[in-house]
């Protein structure tokens, strides 16, 4: 599939991405975090993505949505940015960049898949990937330091073209 253009992330609707922990002390953490802004750049020679996630309207467990979102505000951590970019060819397509909020900068690298319905496949497109941490410390209850926090992200967004 050739496809050039220029489309923004539709921020309504369930755009959220979700991060998934392994095991931390006793249970997996699962966040979601609405999507606030985006956009999907695709030429002929590159592919650009970009990410807003509004992290101060996280969602975790009933158990540490409050510590979660006091990290957040602690660390001055109220927006995610992701700033990403690859080759173009053939869908789906890998682009490489930093997602940075607050103090925290991650190398992430994101597969864009278009699952849009025939016809339009830019009418949609999921996004997955994973980084590893390394040793960190949460000062949530019960967890304290994780040896090796990684995590898995997961998203699915409706796009826009951008009217040029």
């Amino acid at each position: 599939m050739s496809v050039e253009g220029s489309w923004a992330i539709h921020t309504v609707d369930g755009a959220e991405v979700r991060l998934r922990s392994g095991k931390i002390g006793l249970m997996d953490v699962e966040v979601s975090a609405p999507v606030s802004g985006g956009e999907l750049q695709v030429t002929d020679a590159a592919i650009d993505l970009t990410l807003l996630l509004a992290l101060d309207q996280l969602r975790t467990n009933f158990f540490i949505q409050t510590p979660a979102r006091m990290i957040v505000t602690r660390n001055d951590a109220h927006v995610l940015s992701y700033q990403g970019e690859g080759p173009a060819s053939a869908a789906p397509w890998s682009v490489t960049g930093h997602a940075k909020a607050g103090s925290v900068d991650v190398e992430l690298t994101l597969t864009v898949t278009p699952c849009g319905p025939d016809g339009d496949p830019m009418a949609e497109i999921a996004v997955k990937g994973s980084a590893s941490l390394g040793t960190v410390h949460l000062p949530l209850p019960g967890i304290g330091t994780v040896d090796d926090f990684s995590f898995d992200v997961d998203g699915r967004f409706a796009l826009r073209p951008r009217d040029h």
